[in-house]
């Protein structure tokens, strides 16, 4: 749960004061909070047809290694699969596990949990637990503890499951015993939904020849026919890559036999780790991801004829289009209706999947027609521009660079709610005009007012060529008509072209104010420009450059800025120059070009503060006049601490730092977004490099009581 700060604008007497925090030690302690689910691996997921989402419950988080009982409702509705929301079901919940099995009856919206395990090496389970109203609909979600009649399988975990809607059955096959014993063994769960009262085990005596004892596979059910279809796995060496069909596998009917499959064709892999979904009506196994051996791999398969009856089973590779993700112990659902499998997160041996909370699609998923991948929400990023906007409660994300491939991009982005709960809500806009260049490291401001964002260059390569092109989008914030991109051709002589400057903008003037950057090749600024008409409302823009007067700061990049257009003061902090980054503030007076002529000066700060950083981020309550940097690089490791800073703009007393000491941990990394929420005392950051030299993610974090204040 996020703690807010929304009390930090009450005026409280001080007495008071002093003795609603000392009976409240934590109402105004800092919280970072990652929007949208925590990256996990062997979890579980089921798919709600009458929703379009898939109920995403529990796993183990991949950087912590700590269990998880959580239950989260992602979208599946568009192809961009990117709306995650938190259900907090009440009654007691199941203890965090992961290589459970879950299965979902649709008709009582009812999703019914097994077993799993706990810790790296820890215990198993044999418990049974229903969530009633899993879909979230209804909004009275509740967990059920099951007491089974019968005799209970043995604790396990990493099993495989299927439901048996005709007889309201979970029908559960293998796992591992949390330890080196593995299990074949198939158990039926009848009343698996708790529906009558009376769920009861059974252990089915299976003829024929079973698969060798294994965790990890991957099953596949027939309710038609009353078959599953078991694949791959592994027995802790080796992994499995055949196929097993289980005859009356719900128990009725006649004896449930095994019989291994030869299917024709080009076989996947063998793997461990992998899905599988069911395309009923076409009698096909879509088999997708996985281990082979200790690499992810990311190939998808079609099994034909899979329940071994209607013909010859045969193997065959789905040729698909877009990036595949390399993943293992995800989850993945499918929609019959539309043709597509959805998947959530899971484990990888590339770095950049290694901790995933992504979430891809696979279109025409059965092979028929044209399979692509799409990867839901905002592809990961870094030096990106970011604004906040009070009016839709939203943040919006522009552009940036994939270090992977060296990719830049060209895209906008909106995500909604970002101040009143930890879910995640990602759009993606389509804005009309001609669109500047893909770009990264270039300055975005927004005329709030007048609803208009501008954009000043930036790199459109990698590592060059930089520009300084200036652009204005309309209807910024997604309203009152449809976004749409504007170049401007602005008068005077233009600043050098770019990248990884700062700006700011003063909203009194309608001036945009540049600082510093870095032109792609060899040259770090520390000059001073200025747009007037800067969102080109009602005048050509034009370009001013300053004379400050005083020593002005050493040229670098990467520095981070804050403006006060009632001071109108600028304050650097921070960046480099190709080597060591730098730790020093310095103020620039009359900033925006008007009032006096521009001056600079070097802040002391009172007392020792933050290490010297480069890429890090800043934000500034005006109101209270303090700013707060965050992460960022030293010149050998990311950061992830926060600071305040009082004073920061030079007008009273000397500037003073202090170390912000959030309740739960920071992620480090730099060249991320940061923008300020005044109204709540939030700072949201996006994106940014996570772990060196340059891996970007697409994460959304929030620090509440931002400013370090009450």
């Amino acid at each position: 749960m996020k703690v807010r700060g929304t009390l930090a604008s009450v005026s409280l007497p001080l007495t008071l004061c002093i003795l609603f925090l000392s009976c409240h030690p934590l109402l105004f302690a800092q919280t970072w909070t990652q929007y949208g689910p925590p990256a996990r691996f062997s979890h579980t997921a089921v798919f709600d047809p009458a929703s379009k989402r898939m109920i995403v419950f529990g796993g183990q988080n991949s950087t912590t290694k700590s269990d998880l009982n959580d239950v989260w409702l992602v979208g599946t509705s568009t192809s961009k699969f990117v709306t995650s929301t938190s259900l907090v079901p009440s009654g007691s919940a199941p203890a965090g596990r992961f290589g459970h099995v879950a299965t979902y009856d649709p008709s009582s919206n009812r999703m019914t949990v097994f077993g799993g395990g706990t810790g790296t090496s820890g215990s198993c389970m044999n418990d049974v637990w229903i969530l009633d109203g899993a879909n979230g609909e209804s909004g009275s979600a509740a967990w059920l503890s099951i007491s089974a009649s019968g005799t209970i399988p043995a604790a396990r975990l990493h099993h495989t499951g299927v439901y048996d809607a005709n007889t309201n059955s979970l029908i559960m096959f293998g796992g591992n015993n949390c330890s080196t014993g593995y299990f074949n063994d198939v158990w039926v769960l009848s009343d698996a939904n708790g529906g009558s009262g009376s769920p009861a085990w059974q252990q089915l005596s299976v003829s024929g020849t079973p698969p060798a004892a294994r965790e990890s596979a991957s099953a596949i059910y027939d309710a038609a026919n009353n078959v599953m279809t078991v694949y791959g796995g592994d027995a802790g060496s080796a992994n499995f890559g055949d196929v097993w069909v289980l005859s009356h596998a719900n128990g009725t009917g006649g004896t449930p036999t095994w019989t291994q499959l030869s299917p024709t064709g080009t076989a996947p892999s063998s793997r461990s780790g992998q899905t599988a979904v069911y395309d009923s009506t076409n009698d096909r196994m879509i088999v997708f991801g996985g281990f082979h051996s200790s690499n992810a791999v990311s190939d998808s398969f079609v099994l034909t004829s899979a329940n071994g009856i209607g013909g010859t089973p045969g193997w065959t590779k789905i040729a698909t289009k877009g990036t595949a993700p390399a993943v293992g112990f995800h989850s993945a659902v499918y929609d019959s209706s539309v043709n597509d499998m959805y998947v959530f997160a899971g484990s990888s041996s590339q770095a950049k999947l290694a901790g995933d909370d992504h979430a891809f699609t696979l279109s025409s998923a059965n092979g028929t027609g044209t399979s692509s991948w799409t990867r839901g929400g905002p592809p990961a990023r870094y030096s990106q521009g970011m604004f906040y906007d009070s009016v839709t409660n939203s943040v919006f994300v522009v552009d940036g660079q994939h270090a992977q491939t060296n990719t830049n991009i060209d895209d906008y982005w909106q995500t909604t709610g970002v101040n009143d709960s930890s879910n995640i809500n990602w759009i993606p806009i389509n804005v009309g005009g001609k669109h500047p260049k893909a770009r990264w490291g270039h300055s975005v401001q927004c005329d709030s007012a007048n609803n208009r964002l501008m954009v000043f260059g930036g790199g459109t390569g990698f590592p060059a060529p930089c520009v300084n092109d200036h652009w204005v989008m309309t209807s910024a914030n997604n309203t009152g008509g449809r976004p749409t991109w504007v170049a401007t051709a602005p008068t005077g002589t233009l600043p050098g072209i770019r990248t990884r400057h700062t700006s700011a903008y003063d909203p009194v003037t309608n001036r945009l104010i540049i600082f510093g950057g870095y032109d792609c090749v060899s040259t770090y600024y520390n000059d001073v420009w200025v747009l007037n008409n800067a969102n080109a409302l009602t005048g050509t823009p034009a370009w001013t450059k300053l004379s400050p007067r005083g020593t002005p700061p050493s040229a670098r990049q990467s520095s981070s800025v804050i403006y006060n257009s009632t001071t109108n003061t600028l304050t650097i902090y921070g960046g480099d120059a190709g080597s060591a980054p730098f730790g020093d503030i310095w103020i620039l007076s009359n900033a925006n070009g008007s009032g006096g002529t521009p001056q600079w000066r070097l802040a002391v700060p009172s007392n020792s503060g933050p290490v010297a950083r480069t890429g890090h981020t800043a934000i500034y309550d005006v109101t209270n006049d303090l700013m707060t940097i965050y992460g960022g690089y030293d010149g050998t490791k990311l950061l992830s601490d926060a600071w305040v800073l009082t004073d920061p703009n030079g007008q009273s007393t000397r500037p003073q730092w202090t170390e912000i000491t959030a309740q739960t941990p920071a992620p480090a990394r730099r060249f991320s977004s940061a923008v300020y929420d005044s109204v709540h005392n939030q700072m949201n950051i996006f994106g940014g490099v996570f772990t060196l030299p340059s891996l970007p993610d697409d994460h959304l974090f929030s620090l509440t009581n931002a400013n370090g204040q009450p």
